[in-house]
Order: structure tokens, then sequence, then C-alpha cells
């Protein structure tokens, strides 16, 4: 096997798990990982700038598979795997869905979604407002603009020149996770999503399973079968992003990879079904999975809503992590550094993923997390406050 990207962990980690030996490939941008169990090498390539540069890597000559979970290894890993004579989702396929006005004109047909074009060559009707431009090859809501009105475009016209724009569609978001194989897409799990809104549409949290009933739900995972046939993606995982508006369902976009926002995480919690197990044995056949045993009936990941200020303190992080049913919580702001008004999801500062039995006690556990954390904000020219107590031991 070989692994193209450092990240995300559950990639190597999954390997050495599942006991898959591997060979490691990461970019020179990337931190060297060191080499655990099961690490037959580490090589450093340039696969981000030349994704070429994996054909002159040294690799046994058995090796039977290549995977990436990185947003930029996909398409140097489909073309290796294409180079090996390997199976794996195809390089055109990648393409297709890494390019966003590729995937829209190969939609048309068989999964038609909203009005789109070009800003400068095809120019949107009045009909087509409020629309979003967006970059062709783009990701963590980076270059993000919605424009509200046609009154507003001219003058943003020569600035977002070249930039993608779709019409934009209004309705909840939710985000479906599904691995495919010889025995076509299998669907994991639907994810409803909650962003910033407007201008940028960060994602600032995203529970699963979606409160959705049964019929929206089964037009969800239809329109998903159709556009991941529709694109020629029949192998690895995926994940794609919808919208339902007055009862029809839009892709949004659709990737190779296992979402991110640690969305597979929260569809493992409630289903125990592994993404990235999963991905691994659509290429590399071995034992049956484990039985799926989930851990909780429903579980969700809220991004702390912390920008525009200093960040003063806050209550012991760790202490959070033992109330109940918390599962992962990360703080990566420091207490002094300047949290900035959210261009992108990068700059979000940290967040926790909590299950519960029922939504309405998963939400009364996110509740109290928030308010244990106890985040003091100091806006410029505010006083400096007094650090938050920590949480009671008793």
């Amino acid at each position: 096997m070989v692994l193209v990207g450092a990240r995300p962990a559950e990639g190597h980690t999954t390997l050495t798990r599942l006991g898959i030996p591997f060979v490691w490939i990461v970019d020179p941008g990337e931190p060297l990982p060191q080499a655990g169990a099961g690490v037959l090498a580490v090589h450093r390539a340039p696969y981000r700038a030349d994704p070429t540069s994996l054909l002159e890597v040294p690799l046994p000559r058995d090796t039977a598979a290549v995977l990436s979970f990185t947003e930029f290894g996909l398409f140097p890993a489909a073309l290796l795997c294409e180079a090996l004579g390997l199976a794996s989702v195809s390089v055109g396929a990648v393409l297709r869905t890494r390019d966003k006005l590729l995937m829209r004109r190969m939609l048309q047909a068989d999964c038609p979604g909203p009005a789109f074009g070009i800003v400068g060559e095809d120019e949107p009707d009045a009909d087509d407002f409020p629309l979003i431009a967006k970059p062709v090859r783009g990701a963590g809501s980076r270059g993000l603009h919605y424009i509200a009105r046609p009154a507003d475009y001219p003058a943003l016209r020569d600035d977002l020149r070249g930039l993608l724009w779709e019409r934009f569609v209004s309705g909840p978001e939710y985000s479906v996770e599904a691995v495919s194989g010889e025995d076509g897409h299998r669907i994991l799990g639907v994810t409803a999503k909650r962003t910033s809104g407007r201008p940028r549409f960060i994602e600032t949290g995203h529970q699963s399973p979606a409160p959705l009933d049964a019929v929206v739900h089964a037009r969800i995972e239809e329109r998903v079968r159709r556009c991941l046939d529709a694109l020629g993606v029949d192998r690895g995982a995926s994940h794609t992003e919808v919208k339902v508006e007055d009862g029809r369902v839009h892709v949004i976009e659709t990737h190779t990879r296992p979402g991110g926002d640690r969305i597979p995480l929260l569809t493992q919690l409630v289903t125990g079904l592994d993404q990235y197990e999963l991905a691994v044995r659509s290429v590399l056949p071995g034992p049956a999975p484990a039985e799926p045993r989930p851990r909780f009936a429903h579980a969700a990941v809220h991004y702390f809503p912390w920008e525009d200020a200093v960040l003063a303190g806050h209550a012991d992080a760790g202490r959070c992590r033992a109330l109940d049913g918390v599962v992962e919580l990360q703080v990566h702001a420091r207490p002094g550094d300047h949290l900035p008004l959210w261009q992108h999801s990068h700059q979000r500062p940290g967040h926790v993923v909590v299950g519960a039995g029922s939504r309405d006690e998963l939400h009364a556990r996110m509740r109290t997390v928030e308010e244990a954390l106890s985040p003091v904000l100091r806006r410029t020219g505010d006083p400096v406050p007094a650090a938050p107590p920590l949480l009671p031991t008793s």
C-alpha cells in the first residue's frame, strides 16, 4: 500500500490498525511524520506542485494499492494508480470533482443543478440572483462571495472575473458520506450542516443523523448516487454536499475523499461504520469489517463561535473533556491570541464533538460544554477581564 499525504491522521492510523504495511509519501510542505509500526518507508515528493513526481518514488514491486485522503493528494494518487494499473477512482473522476466548473457541466444531463457560469464570460440573468461566486478549484470556504442583487454585480465583475458563479440555493444543507466499490455506492450517513450564513458560509457545526423524514432522506440518497454515477466515481470514499430547496435536492459539490470537520467521526459514532476502513477495503480486499457498533444515537460537532476579539482566557479544557458525552474537545487558540473575523474555515479556534441518546440530550450536553468552557473574549478597547474560574471539582 502507498499512502499519499501526511493528513488526515485517520489515514495512517487506519492502515496501522488494520496491520497493512505501507509506503508513506509526504509533500515537502508537510511535517515529516515519524515512521511507526507498519511504515515501510517515508519519502518526500512535491506532489502538490508536481503530481507526476510520485512516478519517481521507489516503490515495492508488490504494491497493491495507492490511497490519499487529502484534497491535494487525490489527483497524484489516482495518477500513480493508473500508471501502475491498480484499482482506484479514475483520474477523470478526480478531475471532474476537483474542478467545480467541469463538475457542473458533467452533471447537467443526469443530475441538473442551479444555473451557473463564469464571471466575465457567462453573464447571469436577473433570475439567477442571489448568486455565489467561488474559485473553480478551492476548499475551506476560501474566496467565496455572495452577491444579493443584479445591481451589485457590475461593480464586482472585474474583481471576480474567472470565478464560477452559481444561483444561490436556499434551504437546509446536508453532507452525505459514501464508499463505492464493486457492489455500487454504499451510503453511510447523512449529516445536517450549520454555517455562519452570508457572506462566507463557513461551517460552524454538523449533526448526525440529520433530522429528515424518510421521503427527503430517500431523495438525497438517490440524487447522490446519480451524481457519483454521472461523474464516474466508482471506487473509494466520497463526500457530497447537497441542499434541499422546496423539496428538490441540489448537489452543491462532491469530493473523492471523506469529509472534513470530523464528519466521518460523527458517522462512525452513530452507525459504527468507519469510512476510512471501508475506503481501504474498496481498493485492497481483506477480512470483512467487524459488525458495526454504534456508540450513540446522535452526535454533533460544534465549532466555537469566537471571532473578532482577543481570547483573554477560558476554563480548563481537560475538565470539560470529562463532561458527559464529550468525545473530543480541542482549543487551538491560546489566551492572548487575536481571533480574526472568519474568512475561511481554518480560522476557527476550536471545536467539541458530543454524543447522546436523543437530540434533546445532545443539545443540552452541547450547551453544558459551551458554558463550562467559559471563554472570555475582549474586544479592542475593552478592559482586561479577570481569568475565568475552573470548573467545580465536585
